[in-house]
């Protein structure tokens, strides 16, 4: 397995990414690493203080000298960014609830252990394990956890030019979603996936696997659930894919390396590149599959 080296200078992260802003954006801190996994182990855990004042969302981290007032909320977080998107994994205690602060990225959520109600303009919905939900640019928002114990929730933020402004959010609870069959093979060079009734066309030498596909306004977003042994080779002509481990141990290969993931490491997909995946042992990873990165102009 090729390791990487530890990521740092992070320490002032928490002030962009909660409010929704792309960490690449402050400076130094979360530079977007262009390489195809990031390990856990490589990412520092953040313990972050956030509350609300006069209409501002404020954020201070552990540690620092800023006064922290006895209402902020605490959090823990981990900061994945590559560059076409950032992967947040946020700790949230039982009883916790963030204050309302506003999005300035398009934000998929995934409820992976967390119990939490979500406040989106205004209107309450109470997310589960499975759960998607849309944030877009723009829009007010807040959660309490209600779990005892705490959970963790995933955010997948994409930096894309435009705001969409819908207040209400999208939603794609796993209840309405249930987990389907898929199947995927290269064809003559060409990418070939079907899911539900389809997958079981496909021919006898596709690789068979489960997913839970989330309804989302312009973006696809999915659990994935790979058994032990199961080989995925791909090749996604027209979007990256952004994913995280949340159980199990899977093995990527890109450009002739392998790389051997276990949960809360990620690893991203690049559009039109070959992307290989093992699972070496039963396995299941959230992805979202996010607009590639931009050619730099006269290219």
């Amino acid at each position: 397995m090729r390791r990487l080296g530890r990521l740092t200078k992070m320490a002032i992260i928490a002030g962009a990414f909660l409010a929704g802003s792309p960490a690449w954006s402050v400076g130094e801190t979360g530079k977007p690493q262009d390489t195809p996994v990031i390990l856990h182990q490589d990412v520092p855990l953040y313990t972050v203080y956030a509350w609300e004042r006069w209409g501002n969302f404020i954020n201070a981290q552990a540690g620092s000298a800023t006064e922290i007032p006895y209402d902020a909320a605490r959090l823990q977080v981990k900061v994945y960014t590559f560059p076409t998107g950032e992967i947040r994994a946020i700790r949230f205690a039982n009883g916790v609830r963030t204050h309302r602060h506003i999005n300035k990225t398009d934000t998929i959520l995934y409820s992976w252990q967390a119990h939490r109600v979500q406040f989106v303009d205004d209107k309450a919905v109470v997310t589960e394990p499975g759960d998607f939900a849309l944030h877009q640019k723009g829009v007010y928002h807040s959660g309490e956890e209600i779990r005892r114990g705490g959970g963790i929730d995933l955010e997948f933020a994409v930096n894309i030019d435009g705001i969409h402004n819908d207040p209400t959010g999208f939603w794609s609870l796993a209840k309405d979603h249930p987990i389907e069959p898929a199947a995927a093979w290269m064809d003559g060079g060409r990418y070939v996936e079907a899911i539900g009734a389809a997958a079981a066309n496909a021919p006898a030498n596709a690789a068979r696997y489960r997913v839970r596909t989330a309804s989302l306004a312009n973006y696809t977003a999915r659990e994935t659930y790979l058994a032990k042994g199961t080989i995925v080779p791909s090749r996604d002509m027209d979007m990256d894919r952004l994913m995280f481990v949340l159980s199990g141990k899977l093995k990527v290969s890109v450009d002739g390396k392998d790389y051997t993931l276990v949960p809360e490491d990620v690893a991203r997909a690049v559009r039109g590149k070959p992307f290989t995946m093992e699972a070496l042992e039963d396995t299941m990873f959230a992805q979202a599959f996010v607009p590639p990165e931009k050619p730099a102009k006269g290219k």
